[in-house]
């Protein structure tokens, strides 16, 4: 576990950590996952709480290659931060392309905890590249990526993107 203590202008103190998921987190994951606004900006879908928890206990939390961090503040979690191996057809000409993601809760969204989280998480668990698919129009999370030493290689891997709405990021050498 690494702790932060942040501190932005006008803001409170906060005390930033990271601890792995475990089951008893995935109700509070779930309700994140299912935020109508957060989904728009993501583009993402939410699973029903069914195939949600299948997914979490399945492919993340029995997953050896998956690293699954809670984020934290103080004794509240706000998010979660992810890395994986992507196993999408598309990626089986290098089947070790590890993946990055978040999300965080929107109550806290654009107090730099996403950022802070992420570079915590990058520090602390991944040595290698690492890439991140980010819809284009979600410009918190491209801000993120960038503070976090990602660029945008959508133009070196076309055969990777499976939307016109998606970028894909990579961070480290490949």
């Amino acid at each position: 576990m690494i702790l932060v203590t942040q501190h932005r202008k006008g803001e409170p103190e906060m005390n930033i950590s990271l601890h792995p998921i475990t089951e008893a987190d995935l109700d509070i994951l779930f309700e994140f996952e299912n935020d109508p606004i957060a989904n728009k900006m993501a583009d993402f879908v939410p699973r029903k709480r069914k195939a949600f928890n299948l997914h979490w206990q399945q492919k993340v939390l029995a997953n050896e290659k998956a690293i699954a961090q809670g984020i934290w503040i103080d004794d509240v979690l706000v998010g979660n931060v992810l890395s994986w191996i992507n196993t999408d057809a598309a990626a089986k000409s290098d089947p070790q392309m590890r993946l990055v993601g978040y999300w965080i809760g929107r109550e806290h969204w654009g107090k730099g905890i996403a950022t802070k989280a992420v570079e915590m998480f990058l520090k602390q668990f991944i040595s290698s590249p690492v890439f991140a698919y980010i819809n284009k129009q979600n410009e918190g999370s491209v801000a993120v990526a960038y503070a976090n030493g990602f660029f945008d290689v959508t133009a070196q891997y076309p055969q990777l993107i499976s939307k016109d709405s998606l970028r894909l990021f990579r961070r480290g050498n490949v």
